[in-house]
């Protein structure tokens, strides 16, 4: 009886020099070249404008619009749209169905920093229908 029929040897892959090998007692060594990933450029993202226009909808509020994810993504980002468009708006709270809104992404980030802790210091929303005299924070 040959001494190999009787001693059987687990074969195991291992991974040498980014080649994938069989390797045995006493088997022939099989090397096989391990497929290259193919790599697909992908288109780069498009920048974002630095401003866009918005037009207001019934229902819409500033906190909401900041909030769309096309606009900023974060409702505590509404005084920057207020900022933008101070030349219309004169209270935060008060905006009209059909205003052309800038939104502008030219702000730095203190600016941005700025508008959020505003928009935190904000007193809660009473109603009223027209604009403040005073606003509660200087915007």
């Amino acid at each position: 009886m040959n001494v190999n029929s009787l001693v059987k040897v687990s074969v195991s892959a291992i991974l040498v020099g980014g080649l994938i090998g069989m390797v045995g007692c006493g088997a022939k060594q099989e090397v096989k070249p391990q497929e290259t990933p193919v790599v697909v450029a992908t288109p780069e993202a498009t920048p974002a404008p630095a401003s866009q226009r918005y037009s207001v909808s019934k229902h819409d509020t500033l906190w909401g619009i900041a909030g769309k994810q096309d606009i900023y993504g974060d409702n505590f980002q509404w005084p920057l749209i207020f900022k933008a468009n101070r030349d219309q708006i004169q209270d935060p709270d008060i905006i009209e169905i059909g205003q052309d809104l800038a939104v502008s992404r030219e702000f730095k980030q203190e600016e941005v920093s700025q508008a959020i802790e505003n928009a935190k210091k904000t007193p809660r929303y009473k109603k009223h229908k027209k604009p403040r005299k005073h606003l509660p924070i200087e915007y």
